[in-house]
């Protein structure tokens, strides 16, 4: 039995419920341009880098105009979005996070998303001191299921795999993981259909991560 002194955490969908929010955002601009997205095509997109998502959401696009004037609308609308963190927090990550505080646990953050949009999320919702490293999917040159940022980061925080746990919802994710050699939680995903079966452990809420963690003492 390994003793577990690390825990990194995925941030959209384990941190924040903002799949949701991202997709409807997206499907709301599409539909302006009378453009239908499907969950299925929305899927392809979770847990990518901003690079790979514009790939992606530029083949949607059915070439309406150029790259360069597609890729300036969807930055003014973005822009243009008032999204509220805090509305969409986990409503266990604050008990999880003292929890880890309390008992000394290195925490980390690993996600695709930019840094700029991080540090508005984690700001916002009063939650980025909690963390003593940030990484960020721009830092590397390729996005999960490549494990670069999970190796980074133990690197980083001088642990080693066998001390550490991550906390992840997507398959993507999860592979990344299981590419690093570190231990998986998936937090279930009850939205997206998301295959979460290569993960070492399945927990319905994020404060069963206690548990898990207790057993790892």
């Amino acid at each position: 039995m390994n003793h577990k002194t690390t825990v990194i955490f995925d941030m959209d969908g384990v941190i924040f419920d903002s799949e949701t929010m991202y997709m409807n955002e997206l499907m709301a601009f599409y539909k302006k341009y009378d453009i239908d997205l499907l969950l299925d095509e929305y899927k392809q997109v979770i847990c990518v880098d901003n690079r790979k998502f514009r790939d992606i959401v530029y083949d949607w696009w059915n070439e309406k105009t150029s790259r360069e004037e597609f890729n300036d609308l969807l930055t003014k609308y973005y822009a243009s979005l008032k999204r509220d963190y805090q509305a969409i927090l986990n409503p266990y990550i604050f008990s999880l996070l003292d929890y880890l505080k309390l008992h000394n646990y290195k925490i980390a953050l690993a996600s695709s998303s930019s840094q700029q949009l991080i540090h508005y999320a984690l700001t916002t919702s009063k939650l980025e001191d909690y963390f003593d490293l940030i990484t960020s999917g721009n830092q590397f040159k390729q996005s999960k299921p490549n494990p670069e940022i999970y190796l980074y980061t133990i690197e980083q925080l001088h642990v080693s795999k066998e001390e550490t746990v991550i906390i992840e919802d997507s398959f993507w994710g999860i592979q990344a993981g299981n590419n690093a050699q570190i231990d998986v939680i998936a937090l279930k995903d009850k939205k997206f259909g998301m295959d979460q079966s290569h993960a070492q452990f399945i927990v319905d809420q994020l404060i069963d991560i206690i548990d898990y963690l207790e057993t790892k003492k």
